[in-house]
């Protein structure tokens, strides 16, 4: 079949090319087949043409026309499917020509040539080597296999503190019965009749009830007749006084009949309630502690917690009784030392084991004392205490931890127990520093708090965070000289704790005032807009700090950047604070001349409601394919380039640095100092951990994973593998962490973190989403999927926040009658819903990615890319961005930037708090 030709007859210039067509009568046939098992990968495929063969790539690759192995061939859609080019046809072209699904189109002898590939035909180029000549040779093991996330094994949960203190007596065997039927009465909810009986014929079910009448019947005598006119009653004394003549005989049986009635009620009670010997069993404890035969007593003794110890708040000691009259009393009603001084059984227990509580540490008796506490009463951060002032260090620890009390607490008890490893490592897995370190401060430990501190500081330096590094250690004056190399460090990361590092040298190095002076004239004179946090961080720091000529001098210069930055990026400072800081440069001259505070703002783009765009043209690309990169607090921009390894980019794109690392991904610290480098191995990722402020890499393992967190705090990586979470630890040498879960139950397709939250987002036909407080990894919610404002018709696309906050976007099908459009959706749960409006078909959506106020919701077809960035509290499409033939695209969101790359070689970098385009690289 033969057609017009082209106007553009052959490629110029960088393609992608899916396949090359080798002629054999121009290269020869055996140089034609080297070339063919050059480009040979797994996936190609060889097919037999006129002349000499066709390569079918399994993925495309990028090359120069000019220097190809032979005619490169690239991969068109057209409306009967999917075709190979030889020459640059446009899209008119090819729609005159209507060639089928999967032929070759290309120019031959003068004409335009439509050619079937033969499929049944395919030539394996295996046998075109000869390896008759070959030896195998001997193999080795490559090691063990790529590994897969497992939480560290940590202390047990499990805490048996009978079994610990050796000198307890074991627990009664009825104990466990006992609290099985007291949980069950609680299960069941029944309900105790309280009603007294209100006739004198009423016939006695009990010997409790027929001393209880027998008490009211003794106590029941009229009260002596009054003279007519006399005064009120005086009220009747709780008791007789000792110069007084004691009760009468009748009192006397009657306090007799009170005592003994009592204990037959609450026998009958019982035994109605939970069945005679379970109540008899309750009536022998209570026996054992009331005779103070208390080692025998702890081993029946019931926990106040639980169901059992709900069941036992509902059990009455006694009835209710009628008021012998409604005159008021002054004196308290009377109480008796008598098992009836409670309203339930929980409260006499409750009274009992603190009496015997007391009678144990007055004796001495430690561990049965802390037992009981512990086991018992259920105060365990009481018990924890009671141990510590006894010098139980140990097993103050062990209790603290396996209870879960306060992370602060745990870390604080081991330290106090020499156990400094697992005081880091709770620290470490629960974010607690800082509540240890106060409670140890606040004890007046003050050794074990300052080296707590250096450790604090220690850990920090080594996660990257240099700037927190430095100010855990700055309390202790002895070490401030030790965090100089964390300051130069956290200066080199940029941003605000650069700033703040800076004037601490100021303060802490007047001897090195001119190397300083430097750095912080070439931080305040920049007019660079991502150097705004770090010279407000700065003055901040300066206005608080000790008043010297050295930091006098630098404040007039930070009053001039401050005013300067006011009016260009409005107010950063309170007028207040800005009045302090010029008062601080005690400056005449300066102090009338500095403008007053917040200056004009120019309006921010987010107030705005005009939609701001970009579109790159498709010549404006570059000749490498950047997978992932990430703009850095210190201004350069990191960028993934596949095996090629990474590069380091300046503001005006100059490679300042290159790590030789293979990363399709990067997983980037918080700090921006340190990051990891992913490959895909198969069904493994290589890892790989990089240096950035170094410059350096390393291997680390292979490792198998099913979701992971696109960022770390520079320690913890969280990682979702076999339905399992694991928080790795990436200085460790293993794939495994401090913190994990072994079984959630379902598959994890996404995680997102921030400093403080880190959310799962699980796959299946009921999504749920996750959501982890951190650095304490508390689950603090799991939700459903929420009902949707717009019932989706197309394929979801779900994303989710660190707060937990899900997104959703889908395409419809094409709608016009005119030019087809197709109908793009994106949605947040709860808030808002979009629909935009696509030119032609053949578009497929993304995920959506949240981070802040901000969505991004991007798209792809053939030959085209868009994103469209939305501002979540204003529910505003804010951005559209559409980078042509792009057929790849990376965006990574922050709550302050947006990074964007494609397989163009496109990286761009947009601030979203200014609406401005901070770097437009190409690689």
């Amino acid at each position: 079949m033969t057609a017009p030709l082209p106007r553009a007859l052959a490629w110029r210039g960088v393609i992608d090319a899916a396949g090359f067509l080798l002629d054999a009568s121009l290269a020869g046939e055996t140089e034609a087949r080297r070339r063919i098992l050059a480009l040979w990968e797994p996936g190609a495929t060889v097919h037999p043409v006129d002349r000499g063969w066709l390569i079918r790539l399994a993925k495309a690759r990028r090359v120069r026309a000019e220097q190809a192995p032979g005619l490169p061939l690239t991969a068109e859609k057209v409306p009967a499917g999917r075709i190979l080019c030889g020459a640059p046809f446009t899209a008119d072209e090819l729609r005159v020509l209507d060639p089928p699904d999967g032929t070759l189109v290309r120019l031959h002898a003068g004409e335009t040539v439509v050619e079937r590939i033969a499929e049944g035909q395919r030539i394996d180029p295996a046998a075109w080597l000869d390896i008759s000549a070959f030896v195998p040779a001997p193999m080795t093991t490559l090691g063990a296999p790529p590994v897969t996330p497992r939480p560290r094994d940590g202390a047990s949960g499990v805490f048996d503190l009978r079994a610990r203190l050796k000198g307890l007596p074991p627990a009664a065997p009825e104990l466990a019965e006992v609290l099985a039927a007291l949980s069950r009465r609680k299960g069941s909810g029944a309900a105790i009749s309280t009603a007294r009986p209100a006739s004198a014929g009423h016939r006695f079910t009990s010997l409790g009830d027929w001393f209880h009448s027998l008490r009211w019947s003794l106590r029941r005598r009229p009260p002596p007749a009054r003279p007519a006119g006399a005064g009120p009653l005086e009220p009747h004394p709780a008791a007789p006084a000792p110069a007084q003549r004691g009760p009468g005989l009748g009192r006397r049986l009657a306090t007799l009949a009170e005592r003994v009635a009592d204990r037959l009620a609450v026998s009958s009670l019982l035994s109605e309630l939970m069945g005679r010997r379970h109540a008899a069993y309750i009536q022998q404890m209570i026996d054992l502690f009331e005779r103070g035969e208390l080692r025998e007593a702890l081993r029946y003794a019931i926990p106040l917690g639980g169901p059992a110890g709900d069941a036992l708040r509902g059990l009455p000691l006694r009835l209710p009784a009628p008021r012998r009259d409604l005159e008021v009393r002054p004196e308290s009603p009377r109480s008796h030392a008598t098992l009836s001084a409670s309203n339930d059984l929980y409260g006499e227990l409750q009274r009992l084991y603190r009496r015997a509580f007391d009678r144990l540490e007055a004796q001495g008796h430690i561990e049965e004392a802390a037992f009981l506490l512990a086991d018992v009463l259920l105060a365990s951060e009481e018990a924890v205490a009671f141990l510590e002032r006894h010098g139980r260090l140990r097993l103050a620890a062990e209790m603290a931890e396996a209870r879960k009390l306060p992370p602060g607490l745990v870390v604080r008890q081991w330290f106090l127990a020499g156990d400094r490893e697992r005081a880091l490592w709770t620290a470490r897995r629960t974010g607690a520093f800082a509540d240890a370190v106060t409670r140890l401060e606040r004890s007046r430990r003050h050794a074990e708090a300052q080296a707590l501190r250096l450790s604090w500081g220690n850990d920090l330096a080594e996660a990257g965070s240099f700037g927190a590094a430095v100010e855990a250690v700055w309390p202790v004056h002895e070490a401030r000289r030790l965090a100089l190399q964390w300051m130069d460090r956290a200066i080199e990361q940029g941003g605000a704790p650069a700033g703040r590092m800076i004037a601490r040298k100021l303060a802490l190095l007047p001897e090195e005032f001119e190397s300083t002076r430097d750095q912080a004239l070439r931080l305040l004179e920049s007019w660079r807009a991502e150097g705004t946090s770090a010279r407000l961080a700065f003055a901040e720091t300066l206005r608080q700090g000790p008043r010297t000529p050295e930091t006098v001098t630098l404040a007039r210069a930070a009053v001039r950047t401050i005013a300067r930055d006011s009016g260009r990026f409005g107010a950063r400072m309170s007028p207040a604070q800005f009045r302090q800081l010029v008062a601080f440069a005690d400056d005449g001259a300066l102090r009338a001349d500095a403008p007053a505070l917040p200056l004009p703002d120019a309006g921010s783009w987010v107030a705005n409601e005009e939609l701001w765009s970009l579109e790159i043209d498709p010549s404006d690309v570059g000749i490498l394919s950047p997978c992932d990169a990430a703009f850095l607090p210190n201004g350069l921009t990191v960028v993934a380039l596949g095996e090629a390894g990474v590069r380091l980019l300046s503001r005006d794109g100059r490679t300042v640095g290159e790590i030789d690392q293979p990363a399709h991904r990067l997983v980037l610290s918080d700090n921006g100092d340190r990051a990891l480098a992913l490959a895909p191995r198969g069904d493994a990722w290589r890892l790989a951990r990089l240096d950035l402020a170094a410059r350096q890499g390393e291997f680390w393992c292979d490792a198998r994973f099913d979701a992971a967190a696109a960022d770390y705090d520079g320690s913890l990586w969280f990682v979702a593998a076999d339905n399992g979470l694991v928080a790795v630890d990436t200085a460790g040498r293993g794939f495994d962490g401090p913190w994990g879960v072994s079984d959630l139950g379902r598959k994890v397709g996404a995680i997102v973190r921030n400093r403080e939250r880190c959310s799962l987002l699980t796959t299946g036909a009921e999504p749920e989403v996750w959501t982890y407080e951190i650095p304490s990894l508390f689950l603090r919610s799991r939700a459903e999927l929420p009902e949707a404002l717009d019932q989706p018709t197309g394929e979801r696309r779900l994303g989710t926040a660190p707060e937990g906050q899900l997104a959703e976007q889908w395409l419809a099908a094409p709608e016009g009658t005119g030019p087809v459009e197709t109908p793009f959706h994106v949605q947040i749960h709860g808030r808002c819903a979009f629909q935009l409006r696509l030119p032609g078909i053949g578009w497929t959506g993304g995920v959506p990615v949240l981070a802040g106020d901000w969505l991004a919701a991007p798209v792809q077809a053939t030959g085209e890319a868009r994103l469209y960035l939305i501002h979540r509290p204003t529910a505003r499409v804010k951005a559209e961005i559409l980078l042509t033939r792009a057929r790849r695209l990376s965006v990574r969101l922050t709550p302050a930037y947006l990074t964007v790359t494609d397989d163009r070689g496109r990286v761009l970098v947009l601030d979203l708090e200014y609406g401005q385009i901070r770097r437009d690289l190409r690689q």
